[in-house]
C-alpha cells in the first residue's frame, strides 16, 4: 500500500513536470500568435497599401498629403481663427437661426437643380455641421465688412448690363433687382476681404512650426 502511494505521488510529480514543460512552449506560441493577430489588425495604422509586396506606409502617404494640401489647410485654419477672434473682440454675433435660414436657402437652390445637399456634402467628405461652420464664418465676414457698404441703382443696372447674357431668358432688371443688389454687395465685400485679412495677419502673432 505504501509502495502504491509512493508510485502515485511520483506519477503526479512526473505529470506536473511534464505539464510545465509542455505549457511553456504552448504559452510562448500563444503569445506569438496573439501578437501576430494584433499586428495584423493594426496594420492599417502603419501601412496604407501593398503593391506587389512593396509597402506604402501611412507616414509616406501623410507626408505627401501634407505637402499637397497642408499649407492651404493650415492657412484656412489660421484665417478662421483670426475671423472668429475679431468677431468676439468686436462683439459681432451670428445666431443659429441665421445659419439655418442660409442652409435652407442653399438646400433649395440645389433641390431646384435636382441635387440633394446631404449627398453633395457626403461626396465632399463633409457634414451639415461643417457647412454650418463655414456659413457662420461667412456671415461674420459680411457683418464686419458690409457695415458701410452701399449699393446704388446705377451699380445694379451696370452689373445687369454686363452679365445679362448669363441670366435666364426673359430676365429684366426690375425682376432681378433684389438678387442683383445682393450680388453687387457680395462683390464689394469680396474686394475688401483680402486687404482686411492681410491686416489681421500683420497685427497677429503667428508662429509657424511646420515647413511645407
Amino acid at each position: 500500500m505504501c509502495y502504491n502511494l509512493f508510485m502515485a505521488k511520483k506519477k503526479v510529480k512526473f505529470e506536473l513536470k511534464l505539464n510545465k514543460r509542455l505549457s511553456k512552449p504552448l504559452l510562448i506560441c500563444l503569445v506569438i500568435l496573439s501578437a501576430a493577430a494584433i499586428l495584423f489588425n493594426l496594420k492599417s495604422l502603419f501601412f496604407a497599401a501593398f503593391v506587389n509586396g512593396r509597402p506604402i506606409t501611412r507616414w509616406a502617404l501623410d507626408r505627401q498629403l501634407e505637402k499637397q494640401v497642408g499649407k492651404a489647410t493650415l492657412e484656412n485654419q489660421i484665417t478662421k481663427i483670426l475671423i472668429l477672434q475679431t468677431a468676439k473682440r468686436e462683439k459681432v454675433k451670428v445666431d443659429q437661426e441665421e445659419i439655418e435660414a442660409k442652409v435652407k436657402e442653399i438646400e433649395k437652390q440645389f433641390e431646384d437643380q435636382g441635387t440633394d445637399l446631404d449627398t453633395l456634402l457626403e461626396a465632399q467628405g463633409q457634414k451639415r455641421q461643417d457647412l454650418e461652420e463655414q456659413i457662420r464664418v461667412q456671415l461674420i465676414i459680411e457683418k464686419i465688412l458690409g457695415q458701410d457698404i452701399e449699393v446704388t441703382g446705377e451699380e445694379v443696372a451696370d452689373y445687369f448690363e454686363k452679365n445679362k447674357n448669363f441670366f435666364p431668358e426673359g430676365s429684366t432688371l426690375e425682376s432681378m433687382k433684389e438678387n442683383l443688389q445682393t450680388e453687387v454687395r457680395q462683390q464689394k465685400i469680396g474686394e475688401k476681404f483680402q486687404p482686411w485679412l492681410d491686416e489681421l495677419k500683420k497685427q497677429a502673432k503667428i508662429y509657424y512650426f511646420l515647413k511645407f
